[in-house]
């Protein structure tokens, strides 16, 4: 759990101080006052990485300077701190530096961000990434693999516009086959695993008898059925790569219907819910550690009784809540106002 917490020229904070006590936490505050600044530097923290932006445009914007930085304490005595001076981004744990935060020091997350609740009707890169982001948490080795797969995917799509021939191409092929199987693998198993619970939970939320359901599908799920797919491309001609698990989609249902095009508004943010409620209690069964939740804005599209049900139910306990609001009527442990 965070105990303290202070910002050096970091977005809209010059430098700001604050201590948190175990439990609960909301930060309130007007539109543009910082409340979000806030958990995405915790994010960076433990996460080594913005959902928002890269590291130069967090330098607060008012100011003639060219770095920023975040000190992070936990209750456990581990501090953390992160630099970025002069285009260089430093992270220090416990007095040891790195150049990015590693994999094994990273701290699980789950993240709500407002557009999120345009994710039925974004696009399928918009709902790739929602669960990418999941899956990582429960299984780091996802994230290294997408990273490995986009460079992967970005060297063979060059050599195709440059006209490469097929035994040029052989070596990216069969790396790009090995890591589209393994995302692939992952996906199917937790979209699957998410979409067995999260029925009971939009029940719970909204009091209906409605069934949700979540569909992931690949045409070409193994190594040798994607190497047979991208011959058949080549022979084709196409300049570029048309098929792969970043062409995938996942498809949500509510009673056997497309949720896109059928569910209503309210229907659509108990649905997102009820996918991050079902994501929260598969990671406490799968880690050891506790979860940091960061919730931004997390009223903006919720009606009263969601509301009420987001921050009474039972998956949050012992797990590490943070949540802004412009709200100010919450109860929580810890209740941070910025103006």
């Amino acid at each position: 759990m965070i105990a303290r917490v202070r910002l050096q020229h970091f977005r809209k904070h010059e430098d700001f101080e604050t201590t948190f006590q175990p439990g609960t936490t909301i930060i309130t505050g007007p539109n543009g006052s910082g409340k979000t600044s806030l958990i995405e530097a915790i994010h960076i923290a433990i996460q080594g990485k913005s959902w928002r932006s890269d590291f130069t445009e967090m330098i607060k914007n008012d100011q003639d300077t060219d770095w920023w930085r975040l000190d992070i304490d936990f209750i456990d005595g581990e501090k953390r701190t992160v630099k970025f001076i002069d285009g260089k981004k430093t992270f220090i744990i416990n007095d040891k530096e790195y150049s990015r935060l590693p994999a094994r020091l990273k701290k699980p997350v789950i993240l709500f961000e407002p557009s999120d609740l345009q994710l039925l009707y974004g696009s399928p890169n918009r709902r790739r990434t929602f669960f990418d982001r999941f899956i990582a948490q429960v299984d780091p080795t996802h994230a290294v693999t997408l990273r490995r797969f986009e460079r992967v995917l970005s060297q063979r799509n060059n050599l195709l516009k440059n006209g490469a021939s097929r035994n040029n191409l052989f070596v990216w092929d069969i790396q790009f086959a090995d890591l589209a199987e393994k995302i692939i693998s992952a996906r199917t198993t937790w979209i699957k695993r998410i979409g067995a619970r999260v029925t009971e939970q939009y029940q719970a939320i909204a009091n209906t008898h409605d069934e949700i359901s979540l569909g992931y599908s690949a045409s070409h799920k193994t190594r040798a059925a994607i190497l047979a797919q991208l011959d058949e491309e080549y022979a084709l001609g196409l300049p570029f790569t048309r098929s792969g698990p970043q062409t995938h989609d996942v498809k949500i249902k509510i009673n056997n219907h497309d949720a896109k095009t059928t569910a209503s508004r309210g229907e659509n943010r108990t649905i997102i819910f009820a996918m991050l409620y079902s994501m929260i209690e598969l990671a406490n069964e799968e880690l050891d550690s506790n979860i940091y939740l960061l919730f931004d804005d997390i009223d903006s599209e919720l009606d009263s009784t969601h509301q009420k049900n987001l921050y009474l139910n039972n998956i949050f306990n012992n797990n590490y809540l943070f949540a802004t609001t412009i709200a100010t009527k919450h109860r929580a442990a810890n209740r941070l106002h910025f103006d």
